[in-house]
């Protein structure tokens, strides 16, 4: 999942669906959130404990855009781009690897990252990284 800003509020309608039935077990989640600042987070509290609870199936990793330099956050800065994508994602061969990308953020992030929201084609980073049409979900 690559999340920016209030587009984390779908995301954890399908985490909490996704987390809570038993059948999903063998799904793997990885979050890369990012957010303009660390008191911008929203849902933070929910998403650690829910990668604490379902530590073999979900993992949280926040990225802030704005930090300040001198704040004490120690997890991610910048913004999502390829570079955090190719090394928190698996790679993927597009042959029914069962890897899927959900992208939901302000219309600069789906450009960067996927291409606009209306469009099915792919392209930016996720395009660059290998994936394709059919794996890339653009809430």
């Amino acid at each position: 999942m690559l999340i920016g800003g209030t587009g984390v509020t779908p995301m954890i309608q399908a985490l909490h669906e996704l987390l809570g039935n038993p059948a999903n077990k063998d799904i793997k989640v990885t979050v890369l959130y990012g957010s303009r600042v660390a008191n911008d987070i929203l849902g933070q509290e929910l998403l650690d404990h829910w990668a604490q609870l379902h530590p073999d199936q979900l993992t949280v990793h926040h990225v802030l855009s704005h930090e300040p330099d001198d704040s004490p956050w120690s997890g991610g800065r910048g913004y999502i781009n390829r570079d955090w994508i190719a090394r928190l994602f698996p790679p993927t061969t597009q042959q029914d690897d069962g890897l899927g990308v959900w992208v939901c953020g302000p219309p600069p992030m789906y450009k960067a990252l996927c291409g606009p929201r209306d469009e099915t084609e792919v392209t930016g980073a996720l395009a660059e990284l290998g994936f394709a049409a059919e794996q890339v979900y653009k809430y």
